[in-house]
């Protein structure tokens, strides 16, 4: 282990980057953003939602059937891409994918061997199954592949289509064979004519990928999946002589990867994974990521790399964008918790102009003694539920009697708290009269103009503060409890926002 991980995804290079830059000098100034302040062991460079943005032979690269008519508007199969369907977006990627492949094609060898000359390695992301933007009227899209644009017969769900349907209804089944033979085919054609330094399976783009009902019952199947893109992989480390890694982006909880057919012990067990990336569905980090399950289910020598990406929610319509302070939170928690390294999803450089910090986090945050002494939130999280089965989503208690506290909120405040300044901040829809208990020592409420300790979501948020005395805090999982003082239920929809927020050593 030498640093972090980080997925660089379509949106960001072939949307974000300018279109002067498809050439050798955008890859290098991607790459060095990336290796610019060391810390960084691996980029994972994402070819494909379901299209592909470079010359596939397996699936459907992103130009085909693409034109612009006379005005210069996209047109995917002769059809106008509407608005609706982010035409303008889909013209600027078709743009410069086309660019870069007709005037730079070698670009991804490029890419490869620009990485290795910044010390970095170049792995493949691979979208398993992408099925973002598929609800009804989303459809034409330059976005989908030929087989999900004609088979829908290989859906596993489309019955499900409707105006705001979960695009996971629409996702392929790979309990179909063509689905199977189709992502695996595509899997060794990365491999094989790529070279690269590993493959990342991205399950979670999008997860289930079986027929309601028959997730459980195809876990042999997806092993055997597994299985069989480690023997690419073996194949790839004979044709580039060099070791050829495999990461798998699964579900934060346990129950939710098993629920959906990912025996991730036996990919463990059987050396089928060399990392593995529990991480939240969308784009909402989970401060409850199963981190120290996971790695008694899969022990080393597989790298433990929790994924924390964009955005936190507490509440809906309560999500906050990272920064600095919550990166650091999240990662000091899943240290403790027995992570070797962290994975960023969703930061991007094209972010930098409100993110300035990020190359610098990248730099420090695979350290996790530097990171435990840089300020930290310590953010709450909702659960973002997977898959067919429906697991509990609320984050605090159900209700807060008047006069009572009906139990705690776990928050996991990472290592190294001894010292520490330390407050919490809990945010309500209205004015909250509440005692704040923190391990059971009442803590001193704090004026009502004190500066919170960053951007808060939402602008009718009523915040409370409180210090945590010294002494109170410890490391890894605290209980943080509500004594409600006044005549009014509090529910917890009421309750928008709680984080412990620590001042840097």
């Amino acid at each position: 282990m030498s640093g972090i991980f980080i997925n660089s995804d379509a949106w960001n290079f072939w949307f974000g980057a300018p279109i002067e830059k498809m050439n050798a000098q955008g890859i290098r100034e991607d790459v060095d953003y990336y290796a610019g302040k060391g810390g960084v062991e691996a980029v994972f460079y994402n070819m494909n939602f379901q299209r592909s943005f470079y010359p596939t032979k397996v699936g459907t690269p992103f130009w085909k059937d693409l034109s612009l008519d006379e005005n210069g508007k996209l047109l995917m199969r002769g059809k106008p891409v509407t608005a609706e369907n982010s035409e303008s977006d889909y013209r600027a990627m078709f743009l410069r994918s086309k660019k870069m492949n007709e005037e730079f094609p070698g670009f991804m060898a490029y890419r490869y061997k620009y990485c290795h000359e910044k010390g970095i390695e170049m792995w493949h992301s691979m979208r398993m199954d992408d099925v973002h933007h598929t609800p009804l009227k989303l459809e034409h899209r330059p976005q989908h592949c030929d087989m999900w644009l004609d088979r829908k017969d290989l859906i596993r769900a489309w019955y499900r289509h409707t105006w705001r349907g979960e695009w996971v209804d629409n996702a392929l089944d790979y309990g179909q064979p063509e689905v199977y033979d189709y992502h695996l085919r595509m899997a060794r054609e990365y491999l094989l004519d790529y070279e690269s330094d590993g493959i990342e399976l991205d399950w979670l783009r999008c997860a289930p990928i079986f027929k309601p009902g028959f997730d459980e019952m195809n876990t042999p199947l997806l092993t055997r999946f597994m299985r069989d893109v480690r023997k690419a992989a073996d194949e790839a480390e004979a044709k580039w002589g060099h070791r050829i890694r495999i990461a798998a982006r699964v579900p934060a909880h346990v129950t939710d990867a098993m629920g959906m057919g990912m025996d991730v012990p036996t990919w463990a067990r059987e050396g089928l994974i060399d990392v593995l990336i529990p991480s939240p569905r969308d784009c909402a980090t989970e401060q409850d990521t199963n981190v120290a399950l996971w790695r008694i289910l899969a022990p080393a020598p597989v790298i433990l790399a929790p994924c924390i990406d964009c955005i936190m929610s507490s509440n809906p319509g309560w999500s906050l964008e990272y920064s600095a302070a919550t990166d650091c939170g999240f990662a000091s928690n899943f240290y403790q918790q027995g992570a070797d390294t962290i994975y960023f999803y969703n930061h991007f450089p094209n972010q930098a102009p409100s993110h300035p910090d990020l190359q610098s986090v990248f730099g420090f945050i695979g350290d996790r003694k530097l990171t435990a002494a840089k300020p930290r939130r310590h953010v709450v999280t909702k659960h973002m539920q997977n898959g067919e089965g429906k697991f509990p989503v609320h984050c605090y208690p159900i209700e807060i009697w008047s006069h009572c506290c009906n139990g705690g909120v776990k928050v996991n405040a990472g290592e190294d708290t001894a010292g520490r300044k330390a407050t919490v901040v809990i945010g309500g829809k209205y004015p909250f009269d509440i005692t704040i208990l923190v391990n059971t020592v009442p803590c001193t409420p704090l004026p009502a103009d004190t500066p919170l300790p960053g951007n808060m979501p939402g602008k009718d948020g009523h915040f409370v503060q409180a210090e945590i005395p010294a002494g109170v805090l410890h490391d890894g999982w605290n209980d943080v409890e509500i004594f409600n003082n006044a005549t009014v239920t509090i529910k917890d929809t009421d309750i928008v926002w709680m984080e412990i927020s620590l001042s840097g050593k």
